[in-house]
């Protein structure tokens, strides 16, 4: 029956935002004053680095996505590539990340609230977590329009933080490593990461979008570079105003960016975006854990589970049982939690599915080599039907795996 199923509101432009804004979220606020003190005034190419690493995994997820227009997302694509046991293991840890990352990114709100008006952090966390899950309740649609909203804000923050740094830019030496060398610039990629993690909520909203075999796709890829380009563009500016290493010690690095360049009136600006900013990421982070929740009880025999299956309530047909949970643990991480450990913590859980995600694929190719649908996007690149771009991305996620396990160990994060 029609109301037992998600309903398909959301076109390319819904999702573009959606991927942009995903991933345009707290971390950019948080992490880039600590890879600043790894990397040095070559910044800039962490991001890069880190962001060329997700877009190859961006493949793996635009290829899936296209033949497996499914809710559960990475559940989905490891089930279909290596089996339903290895995925059902493995959604622990997806909803793990789910849940520790927007509980840690609440605080951050919390602490940004603060700074314009007096309220304790608990009620803030709470607040900003019961806030993100009505619109979600209510629907995708007006989750997107919120979501719209608030990423059009992100980015023109931090397209003001761009344009009042240009006169600065080739002040410094933008090819001048840190201490650590290559070290450090791959260490510092490896703590950038979770600043582009959330195409893999994009995905999620495969149900819910019109033509998501064709739309989704482009938006992860598309979503994928035009952060790669505003993300590289920070960096530069960011360094270009402050030496790296005092970068590094700033609270709140780029609201002292702004501040430094327009005053008072330019921090407390970024600093409200800065709200809109992690209030849409614990919004994209409940949508697509939720629906992930709402996959794996679909797919599981386990009776309890069924509840989170349920799609009648307030405004669309949503998992409102799955929503309601997700965002109770969620305020009980966040009364608790740290964003600059959890970064590093959640990078762990993600890396594990990004790779994992890698190998189904090579998986699936390798059992469907006569396979040719030419409705499906498939990677290009290939050999014997092995796509040559997951091949790197497995490779490349194994390396900033190291060098994530390196800053928990030497205490970069």
């Amino acid at each position: 029956m029609a109301e037992d199923k998600l309903k398909r509101t959301l076109g390319f432009w819904d999702i573009l935002m959606f991927g942009v804004g995903g991933i345009v979220g707290a971390g950019i606020y948080a992490i880039i004053g600590q890879a600043a003190g790894l990397s040095g005034n070559m910044l800039w190419l962490s991001f890069a680095i880190a962001a060329i690493v997700a877009l190859l995994t961006g493949l793996s997820y635009a290829e899936f996505v296209s033949r497996f227009p499914d809710a559960g997302g990475s559940f989905e694509y490891i089930k279909q590539g290596i089996g339903e046991k290895t995925a059902l293991f493995l959604s622990i840890f997806m909803t793990f990340t789910g849940i520790v990352a927007p509980a840690a990114i609440a605080i951050s709100f919390a602490e940004y609230l603060s700074r314009l008006i007096e309220v304790p952090n608990w009620i803030a966390i709470i607040g900003i977590v019961i806030l993100m899950a009505l619109f979600n309740i209510v629907g995708s649609k007006y989750s997107s329009y919120y979501n719209t909203v608030a990423t059009i804000i992100t980015l023109a923050g931090l397209g003001i933080v761009i344009g009042f740094c240009v006169p600065d830019w080739g002040s410094v030496a933008f090819f001048e490593m840190g201490e650590q060398g290559m070290t450090g610039i791959l260490a510092g990629s490896a703590l950038i990461f979770f600043s582009y993690v959330g195409f893999e909520d994009l995905v999620k909203v495969a149900e819910e979008t019109k033509d998501p075999k064709k739309v989704l796709p482009k938006g992860v890829l598309i979503s994928g570079v035009i952060v790669l380009i505003l993300y590289v563009l920070i960096a530069i500016s960011a360094v270009s105003t402050f030496e790296a290493g005092e970068l590094a010690q700033k609270e709140g690095p780029l609201a002292a960016v702004i501040k430094s360049q327009w005053g008072a009136i330019g921090g407390t600006i970024l600093v409200i975006v800065a709200l809109f900013a992690t209030s849409k990421t614990i919004l994209s982070n409940i949508l697509g854990t939720s629906r992930l929740l709402y996959d794996v009880s679909r797919d599981s025999e386990i009776p309890w589970l069924k509840k989170f299956t349920t799609l009648k309530g307030i405004g669309e047909n949503t998992p409102n049982y799955a929503i309601i949970a997700i965002a109770i643990v969620t305020i009980g991480f966040g009364l608790i939690g740290n964003l600059k450990v959890v970064a590093s913590i959640s990078n762990i859980f993600v890396f594990t599915v990004f790779g994992v995600v890698n190998v189904a694929l090579l998986r699936y190719r390798m059992r469907n080599r006569e396979e040719n649908d030419k409705k499906v996007f498939r990677i290009p690149m290939n050999v014997n039907n092995i796509p040559i771009p997951t091949v790197l991305a497995l490779l490349t996620i194994v390396l900033l795996f190291g060098f994530n396990i390196y800053n928990l160990v030497e205490g970069n994060a």
